[in-house]
């Protein structure tokens, strides 16, 4: 193989790669803008709306906000939570609704699931959080 059509070819994937790189950084930004906007308007309510309920039926639950993430976290555990967080890992990014139950003194249950898939963060509903919420209060409550 000649050097110059070596020399083009390298070009041209550098050329590719630095496009998808580009292309990334702007998906992973519209991510970022969309969850922050689903986690005010959609899944923050959502969360406190839950602790209060949950507060109501004397299950010692509470709202937590923290930068990025909704949570509703147990006061007698730190490892007792449900949160909703953005997963940049696959693309499109996505949401995830994660669970974690302590088991006995040192074991914890750690549960990932996406939320809506195939549904754009822009689009996510209350409604869409539900499905994993509820099962996840279950077991919560339950112990």
């Amino acid at each position: 193989m000649e050097v110059a059509e070596l020399r083009r070819q390298i070009l041209r994937e550098i050329e590719r790669a630095q496009v998808k790189a580009a292309e990334r950084r702007q998906s992973g930004d519209a991510a970022h803008s969309a969850y922050a906007k689903f986690i005010v308007e959609v899944a923050g309510p959502l969360v406190l709306q839950t602790a209060q309920i949950l507060r109501a039926e004397r299950l010692p639950f509470q709202a937590q906000t923290p930068a990025g993430s909704a949570r509703i976290a147990s006061e007698t555990s730190a490892n007792d939570f449900i949160e909703f967080v953005l997963d940049t890992s696959v693309r499109p990014p996505r949401v995830l609704g994660r669970s974690s139950v302590a088991v006995g003194r040192h074991n914890v249950e750690v549960e990932e699931v996406p939320i809506a898939p195939g549904t754009p963060i822009s689009e996510l509903r209350d409604t869409d959080l539900l499905p994993f919420l509820l099962p996840a209060i279950g077991r919560l409550a339950a112990r």
